[in-house]
């Protein structure tokens, strides 16, 4: 059984859904003027060139199923990015004593030309937070990721003192 020192979600990216429904009507689009251009033209080796515009169009449509899987055990924070579902690609792994500031993202301040951005978020928006550390192979870092209120608690007790946040879950009330 995993103890109370881990977290784990999995946020889907949500900003590129206008790129990931272009790409599918331009795709079908293209696909069927080649198949309907075939038949009418008698050249039923295009065909094949409309068999494999939509398995491209099925690719791309799956390849941009983008999601991020946060992990925190003890003080280690990984970020995860998951391709289609099945792919998983590491992106960073950080100790949380290594933040040196954390936040809301419209709170945030300007980051230096030199530092590293890892985008790791659903949507850069109100929800989306921001933490910046050193980082041993990127050098200063931040991080732009969207955590829930489970992790942001746990954030709250486990992070260094100097940072100065603090969280308190949203509470619903009920109608009566």
């Amino acid at each position: 059984m995993l103890g109370s020192d881990y977290r784990e979600l999995i946020v889907p990216k949500l900003d590129n859904h206008a790129k990931k429904f272009g790409m599918l009507i331009g795709g079908i689009a293209l696909t069927a003027a080649v198949v309907l251009f075939s038949l009418l033209s008698g050249r039923f080796l295009l065909l094949l060139i409309g068999a494999a515009l939509g398995f491209g169009t099925w690719y791309l449509w799956v390849q941009n199923s983008i999601e991020y899987e946060y992990i925190i055990s003890g003080d280690e924070l990984q970020i995860t990015k998951i391709l289609a579902q099945s792919k998983r690609k590491p992106m960073l792994t950080v100790s949380l004593t290594k933040f040196t500031a954390f936040g809301s993202l419209q709170q945030a301040e300007n980051l230096s030309q030199s530092a590293t951005t890892v985008l790791a978020c659903s949507q850069q928006d109100e929800t989306a937070f921001f933490a910046d550390f050193d980082h041993s192979d990127y050098g200063q870092t931040r991080l732009i990721w969207t955590p829930n209120d489970d992790i942001l608690l746990y954030l709250a007790k486990h992070l260094p003192r100097s940072i100065g946040f603090r969280w308190e879950a949203k509470t619903e009330t009920a109608a009566e």
